[in-house]
């Protein structure tokens, strides 16, 4: 037997995760299905767990947006909007039938004439279907930042200093011979010559040091010097680290010195060469 309530049934929920949000149930079937519940999120379409028919509240709705039913499956929900969509055009109001012709009234008598039929009512047309609303699309995801590339590795400063070269030796002071005490005759004083011919003064000589250097796997090097001069010497002028043997082979073409290595300093060597160049 039924039994009579005489108050209102309130009625808490729980709240689970069902499909991907979670929400409030308010009922289950019998197959533990959810057949009516609440929440701020609608269930996702294609989530399981929703009986068909299923109604939910939108908590977090706005104007027209608040029950959703389940018009897909258990398997796979769909819930859409089922009430406050914009409404339905307005149904044709029927024609009015015609007003019945009035009854023939006769000569005067005692007798009044039949009233004419009166005419059918028009049918009121139907109530337009009620729009939905439509379903507002997902928002994109945001790409990822890509990764910052690293830094390359800086080597450390080298701390050997190349070899000084050698300084050549100085050469030996000549031998002076004894101071002579025997003061010699004073001869006759000869005749003053004819002055001869101021010889031909040439134009002033110049020289330019010309600097080379070769580093690493450098075998060439060229600099700048005086067209078409004349190379009087070269000296090494700075080294760094151990470099390899080698011969150097300088050329001047007009206004340019190159110089040649048979071999490379090498990795991390490096040989300076100043060459003094005389003008032409």
């Amino acid at each position: 037997m039924a039994k009579t309530f005489n108050r209102a049934i309130k009625l808490c929920g729980e709240t689970q995760k069902v499909g991907t949000p979670y929400i409030t149930i308010l009922e289950f079937d019998s197959d533990g299905m959810v057949t009516r519940a609440k929440g701020a999120t609608v269930p996702t379409n294609d989530d399981a767990g929703y009986a068909v028919g299923c109604t939910f509240i939108d908590t977090d709705s706005g104007d027209n947006t608040t029950f959703y039913i389940n018009e897909g499956s258990t398997t796979a929900c769909d819930f859409n909007i089922t009430g406050g969509g914009d409404t339905g055009a307005t149904g044709y109001t029927g024609y009015t039938g015609y007003t019945g012709y009035t009854g023939y009234t006769g000569a005067d008598s005692a007798v009044t004439g039949p009233t004419g039929f009166t005419g059918y009512t028009g049918y009121t047309g139907a109530q337009g279907n009620q729009g939905n609303i439509g379903a507002t699309g997902y928002t994109g995801y945001t790409g990822y930042t890509g990764y910052t590339g690293y830094t390359g590795y800086t080597g450390d400063a080298s701390t050997v200093t190349g070899p000084t070269g050698y300084t050549g030796y100085t050469g030996y002071t000549g031998y002076t011979g004894a101071s002579s005490t025997v003061t010699g005759p004073t001869g006759y004083t000869g005749y003053t010559g004819y002055t001869g011919y101021t010889g031909y003064t040439g134009a002033a000589s110049s020289f330019t040091g010309v600097v080379l250097t070769f580093a690493d796997a450098t075998v060439a090097a060229t600099g700048t010097c005086p067209d078409s001069g004349t190379i009087i010497g070269q000296y090494v002028s700075g080294v760094t680290g151990t470099p390899s043997p080698s011969f150097l082979k300088l050329v001047v073409a007009t206004t340019t010195l190159t110089g040649t290595l048979t071999a490379a300093p090498g990795t991390g060597d490096t040989l300076e060469f100043t060459v003094m160049v005389q003008s032409a």
